[in-house]
């Protein structure tokens, strides 16, 4: 059952292709694209809080060192349905599209309770950026007429992960925890910018078309730290009764990505999405790099009672830094804050659904990257969402849904956003409560 879901899924993704357009912002125009805060549909609907939450089910690449709770082998994949809907004040537009989000895999290295300390590694393939825009302006020239400028644009980057994660300290019962975690990520991707000069028929001048493609490629790093304590409300009970508080952080380098480029401008026939070229006025080809920023973040968590968990998280990119194809991309930085809530009814109610199933509620805050004439765009997101056992109470086997309303824009900008993603993913794993892993005596 597992290996046969695995090689569909795999199917599927090589069908639908890495290089999807996978947002319909144009927002997305300014940069490499825009930056998920988190691929996972049960982060999602906790306001995307990531780096201090503790969880035996989600393999976390945001903070590796929060896998060493990883302790069964774990599959998840996770996709997306974007709603997207604009106003510029005077018109507005609403599109939608589907994406993959997230395929990946974990396993414990060290799970033995007894020696205190774990270890685990997992792969995995998540978008690092999102391109996808189709903007059109118009302005009116002495002697010319009405010229219409057509921006468009497409791709994004992906990271291939590998990471592990390893106990430093930890003692007798796990009761303080130290651990550490690593992720190497192969990135690479594909941007495509268009853009298009229309003049009236009238005019005389020649419609232009200029393009520019760029393929990105090269490995950077991700170091995380998490400490763990469990807390002990009434001494003698089991965790049922009592919890526990965590403090995670991560850190990302700069890093330096090999660049090949590649544009030209031609006037042309025909419609700008499918220019007939008559002269090139320029074409050029080389190889340079895109310097990737500085990355850092914290948050924590607080468990009580195997029901409620808290989470809060920050986190800061400098943008400001990020040169692209040897070029400054004249961004600000970015600084993030987020919180979640997941409650979970009674975990051992055996045959009750709704008891079993983790709800979950969060908010995020966003100063985002983007640079118009000195202005800096806001984005303010609620969540929601819940996590389903796929077999029975007990069970690490998750379907989850989570969803995200955010509004995006600012007083004096020209343009705002208001977006619904609707997050489904699955997480499977092997359980002594999940009878499709058991081997059957008898067929």
């Amino acid at each position: 059952m597992l290996r046969t879901l695995f090689a569909t899924l795999l199917v599927l993704i090589s069908c639908a292709g890495i290089s999807q357009t996978s947002t319909l912002s144009p927002y997305s125009l300014f940069g490499l694209g825009d930056a998920p805060a988190s691929s996972l549909s049960s982060q999602a609907g906790m306001g995307h809080t990531n780096l201090g939450v503790l969880s035996t089910t989600n393999i976390n690449f945001a903070n590796p060192a929060t896998q060493t709770f990883v302790n069964r082998p774990t599959f998840s994949f996770d996709l997306r349905n974007e709603f997207l809907s604009l106003n510029d004040g005077i018109r507005s537009q609403s599109n939608s599209l589907f994406a993959i989000d997230n395929l990946s895999f974990g396993f414990p290295l060290i799970n033995n309770f007894k020696k205190k300390r774990k270890a685990a590694l997992s792969f995995g393939l998540q978008p690092r950026t999102r391109q996808g825009y189709d903007v059109v302006t118009s302005q009116s020239l002495a002697d010319i007429g009405n010229v219409d400028y057509y921006f468009y644009g497409s791709g994004g980057l992906n990271n291939v992960n590998l990471s592990a994660a390893f106990d430093l300290i930890a003692d007798s019962g796990r009761v303080h925890t130290l651990s550490i975690g690593v992720t190497a990520s192969y990135v690479f991707g594909k941007l495509a910018r268009n853009r298009a000069t229309v003049v009236d028929s009238n005019a005389g001048a020649s419609d232009i078309f200029r393009t520019e493609a760029l393929e990105l490629s090269d490995i950077d790093y991700r170091l995380g730290l998490l400490y763990s304590q469990r807390l002990f409300f009434k001494k003698g009970t089991d965790d049922e009764k009592n919890g526990s508080i965590s403090i995670g952080a991560y850190i990302k380098p700069q890093a330096s990505l090999r660049t090949f480029s590649k544009s030209y401008a031609i006037t042309f026939l025909g419609p700008y999405y499918d220019p007939y070229a008559i002269d090139t006025l320029d074409k050029s080809s080389g190889e340079s790099t895109t310097e990737l920023p500085l990355s850092y973040g914290a948050g924590a968590s607080f468990r009580y009672a195997s029901q409620w968990t808290f989470a809060v998280d920050f986190s800061s990119t400098a943008w400001s830094s990020l040169v692209v194809n040897g070029g400054t991309a004249g961004l600000n930085d970015e600084t993030r804050f987020s919180a979640g809530v997941e409650y979970i009814p009674d975990y051992t109610a055996v045959k009750k659904v709704f008891k079993i199933i983790r709800y979950r509620t969060g908010f995020s805050f966003e100063q985002t990257r983007v640079n118009i004439n000195g202005s800096q765009p806001t984005k303010l997101g609620i969540h929601g969402g819940f996590g389903i056992p796929i077999i029975a109470s007990r069970s690490s086997s998750l379907l989850n849904f989570g969803t995200e309303y955010a509004i995006r824009g600012g007083s004096g900008l020209p343009l705002s956003e208001r977006f619904w993603n609707i997050h489904i993913g699955m997480t499977i794993t092997p359980n002594q409560f999940d009878r499709w892993f058991q081997k059957r005596k008898y067929d």
